[in-house]
């Protein structure tokens, strides 16, 4: 098939969710936070995390799944830098999300190499990547961030609204609120801001009810 008629199957949001909840129990039963996706990738998955030079530079991407799907390439200064370890852990969740929901698009399209990778990118529909990439990040994201640890986070960060007196503050400019506090939430998780900030969005508790 050539690549400009490629098109993304369409996932539905709860059951993306619901893939990425029941990947997380079968590969992460300790269940614990944060949780170490290498870990899973590498051993429990058995894929060969191959560190390649350059690669951000090359092609705008931390990390990508070859067509194999055994490995997964990662640049290699960003993974021998701890500075690079949350920003990792979702490079990675977001690989796992390519391979758990668009394994057959690499079979497809014969995506071997870096070259191959962004030949893909470059030519494929803008909504269509947009949809791909979507779908992964938002398979990263639930994975990363579960929804029942979530919702004990928003709880937390709910008190210390109340004790800061920031009720009003919150009731006029949740958004600002949000942005405020999501450095705080998201140290459990080992993730970005950005990313607590967008979970919080997509599964809809914000603004937290305050009891």
């Amino acid at each position: 098939m050539d690549v400009s008629e490629f098109r993304c199957k369409r996932i539905d949001k709860k059951d993306l969710w619901y893939i990425a909840d029941d990947v997380r129990k079968t590969h992460w039963p300790e269940g614990h936070l944060p949780i170490d996706v290498e870990k899973i990738v590498e051993f429990r998955l058995q894929f060969i995390i191959e560190p390649k030079h350059e690669l951000f530079t090359s092609i705008d991407m931390d990390a990508y799944l070859s067509m194999n799907i055994k490995s997964i390439f990662v640049d290699y200064d960003f993974y021998m830098n701890e500075k690079f370890t949350n920003r990792l852990r979702f490079s990675f969740a977001h690989e796992l999300g390519h391979f758990f929901l668009h394994k057959e698009v690499f079979a497809e399209f014969d995506i071997r190499n870096v070259e191959d990778w962004k030949n893909f990118i470059l030519n494929i529909p803008d909504y269509e990547y947009s949809s791909f990439e979507w779908q992964a990040n938002e398979f990263a994201g639930r994975l990363l961030v579960p929804y029942s640890d979530l919702v004990l986070t928003i709880e937390q960060a709910a008190k210390v609204i109340k004790e800061k007196n920031l009720t009003t503050y919150l009731e006029n400019d949740p958004e600002a609120v949000l942005s405020s506090i999501s450095s705080m939430m998201c140290k459990p998780f080992g993730v970005s801001a950005d990313v607590i900030k967008r979970r919080v969005e997509r599964e809809g508790l914000w603004p937290p009810a305050l009891r």
